[in-house]
């Protein structure tokens, strides 16, 4: 009877947390750079990461030429149609799609590409509190977007300065924006995420026509809308988005049920194409996001008698050992290279009910590519897994590297470092700029990831060795295993200096030395120091 009683508990649970996520009603609106797709699918494969949004609606409500003002320029589209005002359509949509979240993004189309002129800025802001007037007596949450760039990277191309009109509605939002006004400011990233593509690709266009972002220009928004947005919605972790593989189905999924919804809630807008009927385009896109899901779980398979899951972040192999039992807090330890390798103590913390990660970074030596993928890897964890957003970094070898790099740039998020035999400095190895050999074709793939010539290389400043300031300042305790005798990466240019400066700075570090052993054996026979420190720094 017990037996039972919890069964149909758990299952009451299990409906109530569906109900829960199904309730979840997101709707996109805004002009055709909403139109187009791309930054809104971006935000939705990230929000159906997260266990609130898993099984929301959402629908894109985009309209090319669209304004919140209800301006037209004399002749627009060559005299075919004047552009369309959302309030024209919204009252329809909100009474067949009862959105929870709205997120809207205009002001492209407000200024209609004219030099600054208060009545249309006037226009403007009136649409913009009437739309929130409108959705906020829905019991709606509206959230609200500034325009993208105009002809940023083309300037002589806006003789009319509208890019300013658009830092001047930008600003108008930004007054608004208090606990009762979401605001996410886009314009300040974009000229950064920009200015920093065109010193990597000179011949980078944001907007080819000054309005309508590339492919790579809607990646910039919603790279800069997505930590905005998550404290907005209160979401735990950082946002995380998937291959493209798995994009290219939301992405079909999201223009099937916004060209549906169109047609179902009507607009003035002529040259749309005709939507499916509604109850067609959703079979169709429920099974679409059937497929989605399937592309983005992981594969689940057993290492040691775990339970071990496999799955791809950033184009890059990735997985999970999963303890039998979680520990309070679901706490971690990241394997920054060679998994599986001396697992006495992986084995002993998964026991204790840590997890175990790890994603290839082969060839990447800690360079900032690796940096990048390792964010998105953590960001994927906590968002899909619910780990802890803090967690232990282990450093075999070259993956001290990656360890100590990481630590640097997310201290926030790194309990503490356990590395073994681990190079601090590339210069070292696989430079074998001193004592050692070092390895030629490690060092050539070094140079690569980096994107030095070799004299970069040698003037970097930013090696382990040279970069303990902030592991000292957030406290973090180093454990390091070493072989006095390492003839791969000696210890004289690497853990000793490391130590040597970490304790002149004030920093927590204990150094265990194994007498006459070499590079190998990493870790140690018996554990339990390892472990200890993983638990003790957890506390």
């Amino acid at each position: 009877m017990c037996r039972m009683k919890k069964i149909f508990l758990t299952l009451a649970t299990l409906v109530c947390i569906s109900a829960l996520n199904a309730a979840e009603k997101v709707a996109f609106l805004g002009d055709s750079i909403t139109y187009s797709g791309r930054w809104a699918m971006l935000v939705e494969s990230a929000l159906r990461a997260a266990p609130r949004f898993a099984d929301a609606e959402i629908i894109n409500f985009g309209l090319s030429s669209e304004t919140v003002s209800g301006l037209s320029e004399p002749g627009h589209a060559g005299g075919a149609f004047p552009r369309p005002c959302l309030h024209e359509r919204l009252t329809r949509i909100l009474d067949a799609f009862p959105a929870t979240v709205i997120i809207a993004c205009y002001g492209m189309n407000d200024g209609i590409q004219m030099p600054f002129d208060r009545q249309r800025q006037l226009a403007y802001q009136k649409g913009i509190v009437e739309l929130k007037r409108v959705v906020e007596a829905r019991g709606a949450h509206l959230i609200l977007v500034t325009a993208p760039l105009f002809h940023f990277d083309q300037r002589e191309k806006d003789g009319n300065n509208y890019d300013a009109v658009l830092d001047d509605q930008s600003a108008y939002l930004l007054q608004k924006r208090t606990p009762a006004w979401s605001v996410i400011d886009i314009r300040p990233d974009l000229r950064r995420s920009i200015t920093a593509q065109k010193l990597r690709e000179p011949t980078f266009v944001f907007a080819a026509d000054g309005v309508h972002p590339s492919h790579v220009g809607h990646s910039f928004i919603a790279q800069s809308m997505l930590p905005q947005l998550w404290p907005i919605l209160k979401l735990p972790g950082k946002p995380w988005n998937p291959d493209e593989k798995s994009q290219a189905i939301l992405q079909q999924r999201a223009d099937l049920l916004k060209h549906a919804w169109l047609s179902k809630t009507g607009h003035k807008r002529p040259g749309v194409p005709a939507g499916k009927l509604l109850e067609q385009a959703q079979q169709e896109a429920d099974a679409l996001l059937k497929q989605y899901k399937a592309a983005i779980a992981p594969r689940t398979s057993h290492w040691n008698g775990f339970e071990k899951l496999d799955f791809d972040v950033a184009g890059r192999a990735a997985l999970l050992v999963k303890p039998k039992q979680a520990a309070t807090g679901a706490p971690w330890v990241w394997r920054t290279e060679f998994f599986g390798h001396e697992p006495q103590a992986d084995l002993a913390l998964l026991a204790k009910g840590y997890h175990l990660a790890y994603i290839d970074l082969q060839n990447l030596y800690g360079a900032p590519i690796a940096m990048q993928a390792m964010d998105d890897f953590h960001a994927h964890l906590i968002a899909r897994f619910g780990l802890s957003e803090r967690c232990v970094l282990f450093g075999f070898s070259r993956g001290g590297l990656f360890a100590f790099n990481w630590a640097v740039r997310n201290p926030q998020n790194t309990a503490g470092l356990y590395v073994d035999a681990p190079v601090c400095d590339f210069k070292s190895w696989p430079g074998g700029k001193g004592k050692g050999s070092g390895s030629t074709i490690d060092w050539e793939r070094c140079l690569k990831a980096y994107a030095f010539t070799e004299e970069q290389a040698m003037n970097y400043e930013l090696n382990p060795v040279d970069n303990l300031g902030q592991l000292v300042k957030a406290k973090i305790p180093i454990l390091a295993v070493i072989g006095d005798a390492d003839e791969v990466v000696p210890v004289a240019e690497n853990i000793d200096l490391v130590e040597k400066r970490y304790q002149a700075l004030g920093g927590a570090i204990k150094v265990i030395r194994k007498p006459g052993c070499k590079h190998h054996p990493h870790s140690l026979k018996d554990p339990q120091p390892i472990v200890d420190f993983v638990l003790h720094v957890f506390r």
